[in-house]
């Protein structure tokens, strides 16, 4: 019969449960010389203390933008440029603090998250000081301090990336590549350029880049990438649509989507499939409404559409885990952390 062990936490609750005195505990931990180890952080996954680390985080960044937004003018130059770098400097180095020195990843990350998520606000500062960035100018005309913007941003969340290994910057790269391309591109076909198309097509990219990063194993960054890469789609690609009057364009909208549901399955990613369902049903939805508008039949049809959505739901709890679930890992756990 093997040996029990214990360790401190035996100990602490031993004491707690009055089997050994306070005094009893601190001369053990001496005499034994046992080191006490700070508290440690969760084990990332879809818990409480995750859901609070990512509600938190996101609600500082949506809290200093309310504040810039609404305070911006009553500063001056110096004083936006003093803003910017301070809340950099403070938040990113209580991330740093947290992440390597504390040992709480998915904190640190998220207060890094944020300070790169200033990093654009701090280049505008330093091209307004410069005068490199003219005061009022409109977007084309201020292309070129736009360009370096967003390459200096994109090249700034790109190293915190690679330095913390944290996937939700990549969110953070998504966006900023995003910013530098539509700049390349109005720098190209100047200042009438389309935003929805180009979008629309930068979005895809963003897609199949996702998709290539998880084939290579770096499905946590891909995560993102692709997520903001359907959700630029499925509104470029909708607002594209209802403008159409072409039927080939409408079916060929129907076919990209039945084609994301194929990957869905291949990938094993439900992501892809609820952008997929959603695809379809804007699809559905739009030709019921052009067909029976101002029919006593549109209800009818409504509402043969929401029990539909019903029966998917139930066909997703029966067959859903056999449908996505991947041979590498048996298991399926959303990954905020890597």
């Amino acid at each position: 019969m093997g040996k029990n062990s214990f360790d401190v936490s035996d100990l602490k609750r031993w004491q707690k449960q009055g089997i050994i005195s306070e005094q009893q505990l601190e001369t053990i931990i001496k005499q034994e010389n046992i080191e006490i180890k700070p508290a440690a952080e969760k084990k990332s996954g879809w818990n409480l203390i995750t859901v609070l680390y990512y509600f938190g985080g996101f609600l500082a960044l949506l809290s200093f933008t309310l504040f810039i937004g609404m305070s911006w003018d009553d500063f001056s130059q110096w004083a936006r440029f003093a803003v910017a770098l301070i809340a950099l400097v403070v938040i990113g180095g209580l991330g740093l603090w947290l992440r390597f020195f504390q040992k709480f990843e998915t904190a640190g990350g998220l207060l890094l998250f944020v300070a790169t998520a200033i990093l654009p606000l701090l280049v505008y500062t330093v091209a307004s000081l410069t005068g490199f960035w003219a005061e009022g100018a409109s977007f084309y005309e201020s292309r070129f301090a736009v360009l370096v913007m967003g390459l200096v941003s994109l090249a700034g969340a790109i190293a915190v990336t690679y330095y913390t290994r944290f996937p939700l910057i990549a969110l953070l790269a998504a966006i900023f590549t995003h910013l530098t391309l539509i700049d390349i591109v109005q720098m190209i076909w100047g200042e009438s350029f389309l935003f929805i198309e180009s979008t629309a097509i930068i979005s895809a990219v963003f897609i199949l880049f996702g998709i290539w990063m998880t084939i290579y194993k770096m499905k946590n960054y891909a995560f993102w990438v692709k997520l903001y890469g359907l959700v630029w789609f499925l509104i470029t690609s909708t607002i594209l649509f209802f403008d159409s009057e072409s039927i080939l364009f409408g079916l060929l909208f129907l076919a990209v989507y039945l084609i994301m549901a194929g990957i869905s399955l291949f990938l094993r990613e439900i992501m892809f499939m609820v952008f997929a369902v959603i695809g379809v049903y804007i699809y559905i939805f739009n030709l019921v409404f052009d067909i029976f508008e101002g029919s006593a039949i549109f209800p009818l049809i409504l509402g043969i559409m929401g029990v539909s959505i019903v029966l998917l739901a139930v066909f997703f709890q029966k067959y859903g885990a056999r449908l996505f679930r991947r041979k590498s890992d048996e298991k399926i756990e959303p990954v905020v952390e890597e």
